[in-house]
């Protein structure tokens, strides 16, 4: 195996434990892992675009974590934030749906990373109902959702698992991170009422996994 396959396989590992150990009811540890990788993206000597670039490649910022990070903390402009969130937003896209295959193959060999990606499939596969039932157009809306449990990265895993198309999921999962920015990008100049937009819009989601949880164990 050569090594530039061995640090693609590092590299997609260590997002996806990233993503899984984020996905998590508990928010103040959903919130400490975002606040440390934003500490440790914010210590790096590099050009502010290109931190709004690395920040939209994080699993658990993606471009809803790097538009308002970058349009208020570094003082960007919209026309600089967007295409760069984008572009960082799907290039790790690109790179799961292509290559995740073989890295399944070659971790389904060692138990310990065989545990791990069934977990996150499990978890992927209880988010991702509408994709299951409306494909590639379920696929879109769900990734233009610019929430948490929502995004590119989910959206690519459900993908994968789903067996869809690749050039379809790719231009789908796009019209997707194309929407979400916008959303984000408008709630963004929105400042205070904007954040409280989305507050009350996660607030929601989190009351409604909440009553659906109690009312499947009631059941």
């Amino acid at each position: 195996m050569g090594k530039m396959k061995i640090i693609f396989i590092i590299i997609i590992l260590l997002s996806l434990s990233i993503y899984l150990i984020a996905d998590t009811d508990s928010l103040s540890v959903h919130s400490g892992i975002k606040a440390k990788l934003k500490s440790i993206v914010d210590k790096l000597e590099a050009p502010v675009e290109f931190k709004v670039f690395l920040i939209s490649m994080i699993p658990i910022f993606e471009l809803r974590g790097s538009i308002p990070i970058g349009i208020h903390k570094y003082q960007l402009p919209y026309w600089k934030v967007i295409p760069i969130s984008i572009a960082g937003n799907m290039i790790p896209i690109f790179f799961i749906l292509l290559f995740f295959d073989f890295v399944v193959k070659i971790c389904f060999k060692i138990p310990f990373l065989k545990k791990i990606l069934e977990a996150l499939f499990a978890r992927t596969r209880k988010k991702t109902e509408v994709i299951e039932k409306y494909e590639e157009i379920g696929l879109m809306f769900f990734v233009a959702i610019p929430l948490p449990i929502t995004g590119a990265w989910t959206g690519s895993l459900a993908a994968y698992l789903l067996g869809l198309n690749f050039w379809k999921s790719i231009l789908f999962i796009f019209l997707g991170v194309l929407i979400a920015g916008v959303v984000v990008s408008f709630l963004t100049s929105l400042k205070w009422l904007g954040a409280l937009i989305a507050a009350v819009a996660l607030l929601y989601v989190i009351v409604s996994n909440y009553v659906r949880k109690k009312r499947k164990n009631i059941a």
